[in-house]
């Protein structure tokens, strides 16, 4: 014989809170596959690589 009993569950206790949690910074995460030129630019670089490859891209799109 199996009994199986309810359990009713409170709302209000854990799970999701709103405003809880990190906020966003408004940076983004891309992965990309480079070729082998750019691996050796991108090994050569000094410093963060994301500061360099973020100038390359505004430059090349005219917005520095």
């Amino acid at each position: 014989m199996e009994i199986i009993a309810e359990i009713e569950k409170n709302p209000t206790h854990g799970g999701a809170r709103p405003g809880a949690g990190r906020k966003r910074k408004g940076v983004f995460y891309y992965g990309f596959r480079a070729r082998q030129e750019v691996h050796d630019i991108l090994k050569s670089v000094e410093g963060s690589k994301a500061d360099f490859i973020n100038e390359c891209i505004l430059k090349a799109a005219g917005r520095l």
